[in-house]
């Protein structure tokens, strides 16, 4: 595919940018930018930490997969959700090791390998951050969760099967886990047809 126009006809440059709020978990700012054309527009910006979704694979004896998923309100939705463990980068942190702290305060469990299978925006025309997604390899539980304080977790083994029919619907209504299941499905066809590859 060739498109007609070429990049720097969209490409807008900033020329200043402020904070209009600051929250807990990301910051809004308003961005004055100029297009080539010499037209310019203020636009919205949500400034978001990094975050990673992990999908921790439990490998069963007759050859079967479940997923290890929490179960949690959000006050967003205003509705309990299932997903995958996920959470926010810390500043200076690498993805990996966030993934490696957020399945371990989540759900006790450490894992032998993380394989990071995808990174995108959630929302390119308003964010600037991405969420990172890792499989979780080599399961090992024992650990008590280590919640925050308004943190109200459970998790528990799904069959890989049932979170595939119902991710996108009900509880499974979180898109980000769409997303992350995306990656997922490309990686485990990759691996099955023996060119596994990471998609960074």
């Amino acid at each position: 595919m060739t498109w007609v126009q070429p990049d720097e006809h969209h490409h807008w440059k900033e020329i200043q940018r402020r904070v209009v709020a600051k929250t807990p978990i990301f910051t809004l700012s308003a961005a004055k930018r100029r297009d080539g054309e010499a037209k310019e527009g203020e636009f919205v910006l949500i400034e978001a930490p990094e975050w990673v979704t992990i999908i921790p694979v439990l490998e069963k004896a007759d050859g079967t997969r479940d997923f290890l998923m929490v179960r949690q309100f959000r006050h967003g939705s205003g509705e309990l959700t299932v997903e995958f463990p996920a959470g926010a980068v810390d500043p200076g942190e690498d993805p990996a090791d966030a993934a490696a702290r957020e399945l371990l305060e989540e759900t006790g469990h450490r894992a032998d390998e993380f394989v990071c299978i995808g990174s995108i925006n959630p929302n390119p025309a308003f964010m600037t951050n991405h969420t990172h997604t890792f499989v979780a390899l080599g399961l090992q539980g024992g650990t008590e969760q280590s919640l925050d304080l308004h943190e109200r977790v459970e998790f528990a083994p799904v069959p890989e099967k049932e979170v595939f029919e119902k991710m996108g619907t009900g509880e499974y209504g979180n898109g980000v886990m769409l997303m992350a299941l995306a990656y997922y499905r490309r990686w485990r066809k990759n691996l099955e047809s023996g060119s596994p590859g990471r998609v960074l």
